[in-house]
């Protein structure tokens, strides 16, 4: 008999699902599952798939895997391969701090671009602003203030920002992402304080957080409501963007895209562009296109 379950966990070889039941099975993949290729996880977290039981040694047996609704990847360090990090996700949170570690707006930038790949909303949630002053915070945040985003400010006395944030989370599967010792961990224990979920250090010496979570984890927190936690990430490698597509995904861009003289505008060196015109009228915040420029630069041809 064929069930199906979504993955909540996998380890070096078992994967752990949560049936329709409600229970958790632990199941291992069908042998010529992934013949097509030996690197990549190619089963993620949040995964729909099929499985059947065995009665010999309650291990299931993984047979497939349904189209996925949404993912957020990226590419894997090393190899020319995707990782798939979550599947079938509502939100993206994405997870910065204003310091212990800095704020990164290119980290941030290129998660924004992978979840619009990815066909997930986006989130982006500050942590440690009891740390900074409010003109820190502002400057901070002033690039994605007129666009499609969510912010969400959180510090270890706001209440506010807490109901805000359960509120966007309530009924949906939401993944966190964002660089070790930003406060991932502590956030999910704030909201949900039954999690537990073991929180780490930031070296005086590095300003980077250890890793707590080594790797992802769906917790179901209250009914129908889910949250992954991802292990933290200290370089993001955006998968399937060239210079091409890159303006098609970038957070701001959309609404002037295809306004260029030009069909295949980069935005960089071509007459008449309608994105560039933006910049200087303040419709597309300047920070946030050098941000673009950056990452352009950073892509191969």
């Amino acid at each position: 008999m064929v069930d199906t379950g979504i993955v909540t966990k996998r380890t070096k070889g078992f994967y752990y699902l949560l049936d329709e039941n409600g229970e958790m099975v632990e199941c291992k993949v069908k042998g010529q599952l992934f013949k097509s290729s030996r690197y990549d996880n190619q089963i993620a977290v949040g995964d729909r798939v099929s499985f059947s039981r065995s009665d010999a040694d309650d291990i299931g047996l993984i047979s497939g895997i349904k189209e996925r609704q949404s993912f957020l990847s990226r590419s894997r360090v090393g190899i020319e391969a995707e990782q798939i990090i979550a599947a079938n996700v509502d939100n993206l949170l994405v997870v910065a701090a204003t310091k212990k570690p800095p704020f990164r707006t290119n980290f941030v930038n290129r998660i924004l671009v992978a979840a619009n790949v990815g066909n997930i909303k986006p989130v982006l949630v500050l942590t440690k602003t009891d740390l900074v002053s409010k003109q820190e915070i502002a400057d901070l945040l002033e690039p994605y203030r007129n666009i499609e985003l969510d912010i969400i400010e959180s510090s270890t006395k706001s209440e506010v920002s807490d109901s805000e944030l359960k509120t966007l989370l309530v009924g949906k599967v939401s993944v966190l992402a964002g660089q070790s010792g930003v406060g991932k961990s502590s956030l999910l224990n704030k909201l949900f304080p039954g999690l537990d979920i073991k929180v780490g250090a930031v070296s005086h010496k590095t300003s980077k957080g250890s890793h707590t979570t080594t790797y992802a984890i769906m917790h179901q927190v209250v009914k129908n409501t889910f949250v992954i936690d991802t292990p933290g990430i200290r370089e993001f490698g955006l998968w399937g963007i060239n210079r091409d597509n890159l303006g098609e995904n970038y957070p701001g861009l959309a609404a002037f895209n295809h306004q260029c003289k030009h069909r295949d505008c980069h935005h960089i060196h071509e007459p008449d562009c309608a994105v560039k015109d933006a910049v200087e009228s303040g419709s597309i915040h300047k920070s946030l296109f050098s941000g673009y420029q950056s990452i352009y630069h950073s892509l191969a041809n």
